[in-house]
């Protein structure tokens, strides 16, 4: 009586896909470590702490200021003209570029489920097979949904205005912005503007 062999390359795909799909539900998970969320996190924290630290100074200049001003003066100078504070002026300090995660429809996961269910079937035989055909629809099917994902995500750009009169803000496009770091801006109505 003749057995029957898988050929050596099918057993490596299902193999392959097996590994690949241990390593899609692992950084699906959070099991795998994502540098560019905790970058992003930790420089916004850092922009924050310094404009907090700005605010102190000017607060602590302000109160001395107060201080001077209450003590009798014997010759009072002559009033000093200040230039108005444009409080929604700034400067572009920084512009990320991110991806945002697409959505799901179903149609990759069970596309991903059959690919993988054929695969898993090839491998072994007797509970072994039914073992494989199983990992392989499960892994198939988590593998197929990462990559419709994938293929749905789309990139946002994230401009840093940091203002000339204390605090920021983030402001997010679809498409890359006009603007760069660096440069005076002015915020209207929550738009960003070219300050002239």
């Amino acid at each position: 009586m003749e057995t029957k062999r898988t050929h050596p390359l099918i057993i490596a795909a299902a193999v392959a896909i097996i590994l690949a799909s241990g390593i899609a539900i692992a950084s699906m998970t959070g099991l795998l470590p994502n540098s560019n969320a905790n970058m992003s996190d930790q420089e916004i924290a850092q922009m924050e702490e310094e404009a907090r630290l700005e605010e102190e100074a000017k607060a602590k200049e302000e109160a001395a200021a107060k201080k001077a001003a209450s003590k009798p003066a014997a010759s009072k100078p002559a009033p000093v003209q200040t230039a108005a504070t444009c409080s929604t002026c700034g400067r572009v300090v920084e512009i990320r570029q991110r991806t945002i995660q697409g959505e799901g429809s179903g149609i990759g996961a069970v596309a991903g489920g059959v690919v993988g269910g054929l695969l898993g079937n090839q491998i072994g035989g007797g509970s072994g097979k039914k073992v494989a055909t199983a990992a392989g629809v499960v892994g198939g099917a988590v593998l197929g949904n990462k990559i419709e994902k994938d293929r749905n995500s789309t990139t946002q750009y994230d401009v840093v205005v940091q203002y000339d009169a204390g605090g920021s803000d983030v402001f997010s496009f679809s498409s890359p912005p006009n603007w760069q770091s660096g440069d005076r801006v002015k915020v209207v109505n929550g738009q960003i503007t070219s300050s002239l």
